[in-house]
């Protein structure tokens, strides 16, 4: 199934997709009631959740490496946004399973 499939996102939940290679992707499947309860600005409360998560600024997106969209505004029941990394291709998925293996690395001893 891909990775953009509404079918796989349960009612009342949204996903971010922080990064994303082939059929894969690193992301997060958001309650909309938990957004709701937590900000006034949900799509604006997502751009943090990728900066916090990635470290790195970006925008919102309803597409893979798509144009902006505005913070303002409501999230769509079962929408996909993509987090897009403002960082001119230096970021990949490779560095961000090297730190999750380093991470591994320290919680198993």
């Amino acid at each position: 199934m891909s990775v953009d499939s509404v079918d796989s996102i349960p009612l009342g939940h949204v996903r971010l997709i922080l990064l994303s290679k082939d059929n894969s992707s690193f992301h997060l499947q958001i309650p909309l009631d938990i957004i709701g309860s937590l900000c006034l600005k949900p799509r604006k409360y997502l751009v943090f959740l990728g900066w916090c998560i990635l470290g790195v600024q970006g925008r919102l997106a309803r597409t893979d490496g798509g144009r902006g969209i505005t913070t303002n505004g409501s999230l769509e029941d079962q929408g996909i946004y993509y987090y897009v990394a403002d960082v001119g291709g230096k970021f990949s998925f490779k560095f961000l399973l090297s730190c999750l293996q380093d991470t591994d690395d320290l919680l198993s001893v």
